[in-house]
Protein backbone atom coordinates (compact mmCIF):
# COMPACT_ATOMS: atom_id res chain seq x y z
CA UNK A 1 0.00 0.00 0.00
CA UNK A 2 1.36 3.47 -0.50
CA UNK A 3 1.08 5.99 1.59
CA UNK A 4 -0.82 6.67 4.58
CA UNK A 5 -4.74 7.79 4.56
CA UNK A 6 -4.80 11.51 5.16
CA UNK A 7 -8.43 13.18 5.81
CA UNK A 8 -8.95 16.36 3.23
CA UNK A 9 -10.60 19.56 4.58
CA UNK A 10 -12.85 20.01 1.06
CA UNK A 11 -13.24 19.15 -2.60
CA UNK A 12 -10.77 17.47 -4.32
CA UNK A 13 -8.46 20.16 -5.15
CA UNK A 14 -7.66 21.26 -1.19
CA UNK A 15 -4.52 19.70 -0.22
CA UNK A 16 -4.31 16.99 2.60
CA UNK A 17 -3.97 18.02 5.94
CA UNK A 18 -1.50 16.90 8.71
CA UNK A 19 -2.35 14.95 11.56
CA UNK A 20 -0.65 15.68 15.17
CA UNK A 21 0.43 12.53 16.04
CA UNK A 22 -1.28 11.57 19.40
CA UNK A 23 1.40 12.35 22.40
CA UNK A 24 1.02 9.17 23.84
CA UNK A 25 3.87 7.29 24.61
CA UNK A 26 4.18 3.58 23.56
CA UNK A 27 2.01 3.59 20.76
CA UNK A 28 3.19 2.02 17.22
CA UNK A 29 1.23 3.40 13.94
CA UNK A 30 1.16 1.65 10.99
CA UNK A 31 -0.17 3.24 7.99
CA UNK A 32 -1.43 0.41 6.04
CA UNK A 33 -3.67 -0.95 8.75
CA UNK A 34 -5.14 3.30 8.71
CA UNK A 35 -5.37 3.46 4.88
CA UNK A 36 -7.66 0.07 5.31
CA UNK A 37 -9.56 1.86 8.53
CA UNK A 38 -9.71 5.67 7.74
CA UNK A 39 -12.31 6.50 10.41
CA UNK A 40 -12.73 4.33 12.66
CA UNK A 41 -14.78 5.25 15.76
CA UNK A 42 -12.34 5.13 18.85
CA UNK A 43 -15.01 2.99 20.43
CA UNK A 44 -14.64 0.32 17.83
CA UNK A 45 -10.72 -0.43 18.99
CA UNK A 46 -11.12 -3.21 21.19
CA UNK A 47 -12.96 -4.64 17.77
CA UNK A 48 -10.41 -3.78 15.65
CA UNK A 49 -7.15 -4.77 17.90
CA UNK A 50 -8.41 -8.23 17.91
CA UNK A 51 -8.87 -7.99 14.25
CA UNK A 52 -5.47 -7.05 13.77
CA UNK A 53 -4.38 -9.44 16.52
CA UNK A 54 -3.89 -6.93 19.41
CA UNK A 55 -3.66 -8.53 22.89
CA UNK A 56 -2.93 -5.00 24.82
CA UNK A 57 -5.12 -4.34 28.02
CA UNK A 58 -8.69 -2.99 28.45
CA UNK A 59 -6.72 -0.32 30.40
CA UNK A 60 -4.50 0.74 28.16
CA UNK A 61 -7.11 0.66 24.81
CA UNK A 62 -9.07 2.88 27.12
CA UNK A 63 -5.95 5.05 27.07
CA UNK A 64 -5.59 5.16 23.97
CA UNK A 65 -9.21 6.58 23.39
CA UNK A 66 -8.42 8.81 25.28
CA UNK A 67 -5.22 10.28 23.60
CA UNK A 68 -6.60 10.23 20.39
CA UNK A 69 -7.40 13.64 18.65
CA UNK A 70 -11.41 13.96 18.67
CA UNK A 71 -12.08 10.46 19.33
CA UNK A 72 -10.98 9.41 16.23
CA UNK A 73 -8.54 7.18 15.13
CA UNK A 74 -6.13 8.42 12.25
CA UNK A 75 -3.30 5.60 12.63
CA UNK A 76 -3.71 2.33 13.97
CA UNK A 77 -2.16 1.52 17.82
CA UNK A 78 -0.70 -2.23 17.59
CA UNK A 79 1.58 -2.24 20.55
CA UNK A 80 1.00 -0.14 23.77
CA UNK A 81 2.74 -0.33 26.77
CA UNK A 82 0.58 -1.60 29.81
CA UNK A 83 -1.15 1.03 32.70
CA UNK A 84 0.76 1.58 35.75
CA UNK A 85 -2.42 0.95 37.03
CA UNK A 86 -3.58 -2.26 35.42
CA UNK A 87 -3.47 -4.61 39.27
CA UNK A 88 -6.12 -1.91 40.50
CA UNK A 89 -9.60 -3.22 41.06
CA UNK A 90 -12.39 -0.24 40.21
CA UNK A 91 -12.11 3.28 40.46
CA UNK A 92 -11.62 4.07 36.70
CA UNK A 93 -12.54 7.63 36.95
CA UNK A 94 -9.50 8.02 39.11
CA UNK A 95 -7.19 5.80 36.75
CA UNK A 96 -8.93 7.27 33.65
CA UNK A 97 -8.27 11.05 35.26
CA UNK A 98 -4.25 10.19 36.55
CA UNK A 99 -3.35 8.23 33.04
CA UNK A 100 -4.52 11.30 31.16
CA UNK A 101 -2.28 13.46 33.16
CA UNK A 102 0.67 11.09 32.99
CA UNK A 103 0.29 11.01 29.22
CA UNK A 104 -0.03 14.51 28.56
CA UNK A 105 2.72 15.39 31.61
CA UNK A 106 -0.16 17.63 33.09
CA UNK A 107 0.42 16.81 36.46
CA UNK A 108 -0.79 18.64 39.87
CA UNK A 109 2.08 19.46 42.17
CA UNK A 110 -0.28 18.04 44.85
CA UNK A 111 -2.71 15.13 44.98
CA UNK A 112 -5.43 14.71 47.80
CA UNK A 113 -7.15 10.87 47.35
CA UNK A 114 -10.13 10.63 49.56
CA UNK A 115 -12.32 7.89 50.45
CA UNK A 116 -13.17 5.84 53.48
CA UNK A 117 -10.52 3.09 54.34
CA UNK A 118 -9.50 0.02 52.41
CA UNK A 119 -10.95 1.17 48.70
CA UNK A 120 -7.16 1.32 47.51
CA UNK A 121 -6.21 4.99 47.82
CA UNK A 122 -2.65 3.65 49.14
CA UNK A 123 -1.66 0.97 45.82
CA UNK A 124 -3.38 3.92 43.48
CA UNK A 125 -1.13 6.46 45.01
CA UNK A 126 1.94 4.15 45.05
CA UNK A 127 1.34 3.38 41.49
CA UNK A 128 1.31 6.76 40.60
CA UNK A 129 4.48 6.81 42.05
CA UNK A 130 5.88 3.86 40.42
CA UNK A 131 5.22 5.86 37.37
CA UNK A 132 6.68 9.37 37.87
CA UNK A 133 10.25 7.42 39.48
CA UNK A 134 10.77 4.33 36.47
CA UNK A 135 14.30 4.57 37.36
CA UNK A 136 14.00 2.13 40.40
CA UNK A 137 12.19 0.18 42.95
CA UNK A 138 10.13 2.91 45.48
CA UNK A 139 11.83 1.05 48.13
CA UNK A 140 15.17 1.63 46.94
CA UNK A 141 14.54 4.77 45.73
CA UNK A 142 16.77 7.84 46.13
CA UNK A 143 13.86 10.06 45.10
CA UNK A 144 10.97 8.64 47.46
CA UNK A 145 9.59 9.47 50.56
CA UNK A 146 6.87 7.49 52.20
CA UNK A 147 4.86 7.58 55.57
CA UNK A 148 2.50 5.11 55.98
CA UNK A 149 2.26 4.51 59.39
CA UNK A 150 -0.75 4.07 61.93
CA UNK A 151 0.58 6.80 64.53
CA UNK A 152 0.67 10.44 64.21
CA UNK A 153 3.54 12.34 62.47
CA UNK A 154 5.27 15.14 64.70
CA UNK A 155 6.39 18.31 63.35
CA UNK A 156 9.98 17.74 63.02
CA UNK A 157 8.54 14.90 59.88
CA UNK A 158 7.70 17.78 57.71
CA UNK A 159 9.60 21.16 59.01
CA UNK A 160 12.99 22.24 57.04
CA UNK A 161 15.37 22.59 60.17
CA UNK A 162 13.72 20.18 62.79
CA UNK A 163 14.52 20.69 66.03
CA UNK A 164 15.06 16.64 66.27
CA UNK A 165 16.21 14.00 63.88
CA UNK A 166 13.17 12.73 62.59
CA UNK A 167 12.49 9.04 64.16
CA UNK A 168 11.25 7.34 60.92
CA UNK A 169 13.24 9.41 58.09
CA UNK A 170 16.39 10.43 57.07
CA UNK A 171 15.02 13.80 55.71
CA UNK A 172 11.94 15.93 56.53
CA UNK A 173 9.30 15.86 54.04
CA UNK A 174 10.88 19.88 53.28
CA UNK A 175 14.29 18.78 53.20
CA UNK A 176 13.80 16.18 51.27
CA UNK A 177 11.43 18.35 48.46
CA UNK A 178 14.36 21.61 48.56
CA UNK A 179 16.83 18.87 47.11
CA UNK A 180 17.36 18.32 43.40
CA UNK A 181 16.38 15.10 42.29
CA UNK A 182 19.63 12.18 42.43
CA UNK A 183 17.91 10.43 40.07
CA UNK A 184 15.77 11.19 36.80
CA UNK A 185 14.02 14.62 37.24
CA UNK A 186 11.24 14.22 40.12
CA UNK A 187 10.90 13.50 43.69
CA UNK A 188 7.49 12.39 44.85
CA UNK A 189 6.68 12.13 48.31
CA UNK A 190 3.22 10.50 49.77
CA UNK A 191 1.49 10.29 53.13
CA UNK A 192 -1.34 8.02 53.90
CA UNK A 193 -4.06 9.32 55.99
CA UNK A 194 -3.22 12.64 56.54
CA UNK A 195 -6.18 13.01 59.12
CA UNK A 196 -3.93 11.49 62.07
CA UNK A 197 -1.38 14.96 61.49
CA UNK A 198 -2.38 17.31 63.70
CA UNK A 199 -3.48 21.08 62.87
CA UNK A 200 -0.13 21.84 63.90
CA UNK A 201 1.65 19.69 61.86
CA UNK A 202 -1.01 19.97 58.72
CA UNK A 203 -0.39 23.99 58.99
CA UNK A 204 3.37 23.61 58.07
CA UNK A 205 2.54 20.76 55.58
CA UNK A 206 -0.18 24.00 54.11
CA UNK A 207 3.24 25.91 53.53
CA UNK A 208 4.70 22.84 51.78
CA UNK A 209 1.65 22.69 49.30
CA UNK A 210 1.76 26.31 48.80
CA UNK A 211 5.35 26.82 47.79
CA UNK A 212 5.55 23.91 45.19
CA UNK A 213 9.02 22.92 43.74
CA UNK A 214 9.18 22.22 40.19
CA UNK A 215 9.60 18.68 39.52
CA UNK A 216 7.80 17.66 43.09
CA UNK A 217 4.30 15.70 43.24
CA UNK A 218 2.86 15.35 46.69
CA UNK A 219 0.26 12.97 47.42
CA UNK A 220 -1.57 12.63 50.48
CA UNK A 221 -4.81 10.15 51.59
CA UNK A 222 -7.50 10.80 53.89
CA UNK A 223 -10.26 8.71 54.22
CA UNK A 224 -13.39 12.03 53.91
CA UNK A 225 -12.78 15.48 53.64
CA UNK A 226 -14.56 16.54 56.82
CA UNK A 227 -12.74 19.64 57.92
CA UNK A 228 -12.58 17.79 61.56
CA UNK A 229 -10.02 15.24 59.32
CA UNK A 230 -8.40 17.75 56.87
CA UNK A 231 -7.99 21.41 57.08
CA UNK A 232 -10.14 23.16 54.31
CA UNK A 233 -7.02 24.99 53.43
CA UNK A 234 -5.06 22.02 52.98
CA UNK A 235 -7.66 20.41 50.73
CA UNK A 236 -8.11 23.84 48.57
CA UNK A 237 -4.09 23.59 47.54
CA UNK A 238 -4.19 20.26 46.32
CA UNK A 239 -6.18 18.19 43.11
CA UNK A 240 -8.93 16.22 44.67
CA UNK A 241 -9.66 12.36 43.71
CA UNK A 242 -12.69 10.69 44.81
CA UNK A 243 -12.59 7.08 45.51
CA UNK A 244 -15.93 4.96 45.79
CA UNK A 245 -16.96 1.36 46.39
CA UNK A 246 -16.03 -1.05 44.31
CA UNK A 247 -19.16 -2.90 42.63
CA UNK A 248 -19.88 -6.41 44.06
CA UNK A 249 -18.68 -8.97 41.24
CA UNK A 250 -15.13 -6.98 40.75
CA UNK A 251 -14.78 -7.72 44.51
CA UNK A 252 -15.94 -10.93 44.04
CA UNK A 253 -13.70 -12.14 41.22
CA UNK A 254 -10.27 -10.46 43.09
CA UNK A 255 -11.10 -13.07 45.52
CA UNK A 256 -11.57 -15.92 43.33
CA UNK A 257 -7.92 -14.97 41.94
CA UNK A 258 -6.65 -14.76 45.07
CA UNK A 259 -8.10 -18.37 45.59
CA UNK A 260 -10.72 -17.58 48.60
CA UNK A 261 -12.51 -20.52 49.24
CA UNK A 262 -15.65 -19.89 47.58
CA UNK A 263 -17.96 -20.40 50.27
CA UNK A 264 -16.51 -17.44 52.04
CA UNK A 265 -16.31 -15.01 48.61
CA UNK A 266 -20.18 -14.55 48.84
CA UNK A 267 -19.73 -13.25 52.94
CA UNK A 268 -16.56 -11.72 52.21
CA UNK A 269 -17.97 -9.75 49.63
CA UNK A 270 -21.19 -8.08 52.16
CA UNK A 271 -19.11 -7.49 54.73
CA UNK A 272 -16.34 -5.35 52.61
CA UNK A 273 -18.93 -2.96 51.35
CA UNK A 274 -17.14 -2.50 48.23
CA UNK A 275 -13.57 -2.16 50.12
CA UNK A 276 -11.36 -4.04 48.17
CA UNK A 277 -8.17 -3.41 50.29
CA UNK A 278 -10.19 -4.71 53.22
CA UNK A 279 -11.61 -7.71 51.33
CA UNK A 280 -7.88 -8.64 50.82
CA UNK A 281 -6.85 -7.92 54.30
CA UNK A 282 -9.24 -10.04 55.99
CA UNK A 283 -9.43 -13.26 53.65
CA UNK A 284 -6.61 -15.02 55.26
CA UNK A 285 -8.85 -14.82 59.17
CA UNK A 286 -11.22 -17.55 59.58
CA UNK A 287 -12.64 -15.46 61.92
CA UNK A 288 -13.77 -12.50 60.67
CA UNK A 289 -16.93 -13.51 59.19
CA UNK A 290 -18.09 -14.78 62.64
CA UNK A 291 -17.32 -11.85 64.69
CA UNK A 292 -19.58 -9.59 61.74
CA UNK A 293 -22.23 -11.81 62.28
CA UNK A 294 -21.68 -11.92 66.41
CA UNK A 295 -22.47 -8.03 66.03
CA UNK A 296 -25.47 -8.49 63.95
CA UNK A 297 -26.96 -10.72 66.58
CA UNK A 298 -26.35 -7.99 69.17
CA UNK A 299 -27.90 -5.28 67.57
CA UNK A 300 -31.29 -7.76 66.88
CA UNK A 301 -31.16 -8.32 70.50
CA UNK A 302 -31.93 -4.52 70.99
CA UNK A 303 -35.32 -4.46 68.54
CA UNK A 304 -37.94 -3.43 71.77
CA UNK A 305 -35.81 -4.28 74.53
CA UNK A 306 -35.39 -1.54 77.74
CA UNK A 307 -33.19 1.26 76.97
CA UNK A 308 -30.48 -0.29 79.57
CA UNK A 309 -29.33 -2.85 76.97
CA UNK A 310 -28.80 -0.26 74.26
CA UNK A 311 -26.30 1.63 76.93
CA UNK A 312 -24.67 -1.73 77.59
CA UNK A 313 -24.25 -2.63 74.21
CA UNK A 314 -22.81 1.07 73.71
CA UNK A 315 -20.46 0.84 76.64
CA UNK A 316 -19.10 -2.70 75.41
CA UNK A 317 -18.33 -0.91 72.04
CA UNK A 318 -16.77 1.27 73.74
CA UNK A 319 -14.19 -0.12 75.96
CA UNK A 320 -13.16 -2.21 72.86
CA UNK A 321 -12.25 1.28 71.02
CA UNK A 322 -10.33 2.08 74.28
CA UNK A 323 -8.66 -1.02 74.16
CA UNK A 324 -7.70 -0.73 70.57
CA UNK A 325 -6.58 2.69 70.60
CA UNK A 326 -4.33 2.08 73.36
CA UNK A 327 -2.59 -1.12 71.31
CA UNK A 328 -0.46 -0.49 67.83
CA UNK A 329 -3.75 0.06 65.94
CA UNK A 330 -3.07 -2.66 63.72
CA UNK A 331 -6.54 -4.36 63.68
CA UNK A 332 -9.88 -2.10 62.66
CA UNK A 333 -11.29 0.46 64.78
CA UNK A 334 -14.02 -1.67 66.66
CA UNK A 335 -16.45 0.99 66.15
CA UNK A 336 -15.98 0.97 62.62
CA UNK A 337 -16.55 -3.01 62.24
CA UNK A 338 -19.93 -2.70 64.38
CA UNK A 339 -21.13 0.08 62.35
CA UNK A 340 -20.23 -1.45 58.99
CA UNK A 341 -22.11 -4.56 60.72
CA UNK A 342 -24.99 -2.64 61.62
CA UNK A 343 -25.47 -1.05 58.19
CA UNK A 344 -25.26 -4.05 56.41
CA UNK A 345 -27.82 -5.32 58.61
CA UNK A 346 -30.40 -2.48 58.67
CA UNK A 347 -29.89 -2.63 54.64
CA UNK A 348 -31.27 -6.04 54.84
CA UNK A 349 -34.35 -4.98 56.73
CA UNK A 350 -34.73 -2.10 54.75
CA UNK A 351 -34.85 -4.09 51.35
CA UNK A 352 -37.15 -6.85 52.83
CA UNK A 353 -40.23 -4.54 54.42
CA UNK A 354 -42.90 -3.75 53.24
CA UNK A 355 -42.62 -0.44 54.77
CA UNK A 356 -38.81 0.58 54.38
CA UNK A 357 -39.28 4.05 55.82
CA UNK A 358 -38.10 3.36 59.51
CA UNK A 359 -35.19 1.01 58.49
CA UNK A 360 -34.16 4.10 56.21
CA UNK A 361 -34.40 6.52 58.59
CA UNK A 362 -32.28 4.08 61.20
CA UNK A 363 -29.76 3.37 58.47
CA UNK A 364 -29.19 7.03 57.75
CA UNK A 365 -28.61 7.88 61.76
CA UNK A 366 -25.76 4.97 61.10
CA UNK A 367 -23.34 7.04 58.78
CA UNK A 368 -24.39 10.21 60.85
CA UNK A 369 -22.78 8.22 63.60
CA UNK A 370 -19.74 7.05 61.56
CA UNK A 371 -19.55 10.89 60.68
CA UNK A 372 -19.81 11.79 64.38
CA UNK A 373 -16.82 9.07 65.03
CA UNK A 374 -14.56 10.99 62.21
CA UNK A 375 -15.14 13.97 63.96
CA UNK A 376 -13.81 12.63 67.14
CA UNK A 377 -17.05 13.09 69.37
CA UNK A 378 -17.35 10.54 71.84
CA UNK A 379 -17.41 6.65 70.83
CA UNK A 380 -19.95 5.93 73.55
CA UNK A 381 -22.09 9.13 73.52
CA UNK A 382 -22.66 8.88 70.00
CA UNK A 383 -23.23 5.05 69.50
CA UNK A 384 -25.72 5.69 72.71
CA UNK A 385 -27.96 7.85 71.08
CA UNK A 386 -28.32 5.53 67.50
CA UNK A 387 -28.64 2.62 69.62
CA UNK A 388 -31.23 4.64 71.70
CA UNK A 389 -33.17 5.30 68.43
CA UNK A 390 -33.04 2.19 67.31
CA UNK A 391 -34.31 0.17 70.36
CA UNK A 392 -37.02 2.78 70.45
CA UNK A 393 -37.77 2.31 66.83
CA UNK A 394 -37.88 -1.32 66.46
Amino acid sequence: MGGGWQPRSGGPGDKAVDIPKPRLKGITMVSEAAQCLPSMAANNIAIAARAFGDQTSVFAQARARRELHNQRLYGFVVSLEQSPFASVVGHQRAIRLLESQLATEQLSHAYLFHGESGLGKTMVARALARALLPEARLDRHLVYWEDDRTRAMSIDDIRLLPDRQPEFHELSLQSFLSRKPALGTRRVALITNVGRLKDEVQGVLLKTLEEPHPGRVIILTAPSLNPFVVLPTVVSRCQRVAFHPVPSPEIERLLGDLNVPQERIAGLTLLSLGRPGWAVSVATDPDVIVRHQEWMRKLDELEGGPPDAALRLAAEVDQANFGWRGGDRSAEDPVLVALGSWMIRLRERMLASTKPATWARLLELAFETLGYHEQNVSPRLALECFLLEYSRST
